[in-house]
């Protein structure tokens, strides 16, 4: 891209070499577009995405770009903010452990906004989703681990990055202008995770889409910044890395979208080993009444992160291990309900939260979160759980069948079941589609069940 190549043009050629036309590769992005776009339309009436939609809405603009599940046509900034903060209004998105966050809440507004009326295919579609996930791999893996342990929020930062990326794919820009569109959304990425718990945590990453969606428009109409922004003394990764002047390894053994991993609990990802090990006791047959005390021992970044201890709103119950854990053994059920104020309250959930400890574990290379409940008179049980394993190439079928039962529960009640369906079947065909227009007039649809 460059007489001598930077770092910023290696990691831009390296996202743009992958094939996304590989089947794993395929599958891989059509489980994020399905699963992003079914917790988009879900988010779209939570308070932070209804108040994002009121204050475009009042700004007015030319109208270029629609808003997912509720159908106001809007400018396609405004889309990709108010989009992108539905996208991650629930907390319920895709996870990325290559990132550090969530890959396509940032990438896939920002790319369907700039996509609407144009002449985009399918295929289109998918290589420039493609392009924009791997950037974000790409990045995060030079930020880390010290960016996202600082308290920046990779998803909002790093996903600015995806964006852009997913979008400079899609509109085919030239190799200068790819440098300048990273150098613009550098100079726009922000996202802290202090917001965590607030309505800022969705609003930031809204931000993200559009900041990524700006900086190839107006990159592409000449706008000039740092080419290398990535390796400049003051650039985006010195200025919030310890990382500066480390040789970053490119290759792995598979595209980062083979390695996503997907959420089935309504709360922040980094609690659901511990989740996951509460279900299985309760399986098993523990009960509430069982219990004497719980530990939870995790691994250290978490305690940041989710570890809030007596939550007082269902989106700091998101971000409560101990409130999660509870749930999970009083309940059963960790879906969007679950985290309902009434919940919060309730006597059962809270008398045995107040009975939960959260302690790292010693070794901060393991993943893995263990679960020990010391039982009234029974002795102590335990269990240790990993989510962050991706999905074999054999279990992808079963996936999709799993990601599909998850887009239904959050997607009919909002359009209906036809609606639903309509997604459904539009996303599964875009490898072939000639154009994205019908999935993009399927996101709008009535609910034609509830319409009189």
């Amino acid at each position: 891209m460059t007489d001598e190549p930077t770092l910023t043009s290696q990691a831009i050629a390296r996202a743009r070499s992958i094939d996304h036309r590989s089947d794993d590769v395929v599958q891989g992005a059509l489980h994020c577009l399905l699963d992003t776009l079914g917790v988009a339309i879900a988010g779209a009436h939570e308070p932070v995405t209804s108040l994002v939609r009121a204050e475009v809405l009042e700004e007015g603009g030319t109208p270029r770009a629609t808003l997912w599940g509720t159908g106001e046509a809007v400018t396609r900034a405004q889309a990709a903010l108010v989009n992108g903060t539905a996208a991650h209004a629930l907390d319920f998105d895709d996870v990325s452990a290559l990132m550090e966050g969530h890959p396509s809440a940032p990438v896939l507004p920002a790319l369907l906004a700039l996509a609407e009326g144009e002449a985009v295919t399918g295929d289109d579609l998918i290589a420039a989703f493609v392009t924009g996930f791997e950037t974000q791999a790409l990045v995060g893996r030079l930020m880390s681990p010290s960016h996202y342990a600082t308290g920046f929020h990779t998803t909002a930062t790093v996903g600015a990055f995806g964006a852009a990326a997913a979008g400079a794919r899609l509109l085919g820009l030239s190799d200068e202008a790819w440098l300048d569109t990273f150098g613009i959304v550098g100079s726009r990425a922000s996202g802290l995770k202090s917001m965590f718990g607030t309505m800022s945590k969705p609003l930031q990453v809204g931000a993200a889409a559009e900041s990524g969606m700006r900086a190839v428009l107006l990159a592409r109409r000449g706008v000039t910044a740092d080419r290398d922004v990535l390796a400049s003394p003051q650039g985006f990764r010195a200025t919030q890395s310890d990382a500066l002047g480390v040789t970053p390894e490119w290759a792995w053994s598979a595209p980062a979208v083979t390695k996503v991993l997907f959420k089935h609990h309504a709360a922040c990802y980094l609690t659901h080993s511990a989740i996951e090990g509460m279900l299985s006791l309760r399986r098993s047959g523990l009960t509430p009444d069982d219990v004497e005390s719980i530990e939870l021992a995790v691994p250290p970044g978490h305690l940041s992160v989710c570890n809030i201890s007596e939550p007082a709103t269902p989106l700091e119950g998101k971000f409560s291990l101990r409130f999660t854990a509870a749930m999970a053994l009083v309940e059963g059920d960790l879906t969007e309900s679950a985290f309902a104020l009434e919940h919060l309250t309730d006597p059962r959930v809270v008398a045995l939260r107040d009975r939960v400890t959260v302690e790292p574990r010693r070794d901060s290379t393991i993943r893995s979160s263990v679960v020990t409940v010391n039982r009234r008179d029974k002795g102590t049980i335990q269990v240790e759980v990993d989510v962050n394993r991706p999905t074999p190439a054999d279990d992808l079928t079963l996936r999709w069948e799993s990601l599909v039962r998850k887009f239904r529960s959050l997607v009919e009640p909002v359009l209906g079941q036809r609606a639903a369906s309509r997604i459904i079947e539009e996303v599964s065909q875009l490898p072939t589609a000639p154009s994205v227009e019908p999935l993009l007039d399927a996101l709008t649809s009535p609910n034609e069940e509830t319409a009189s």
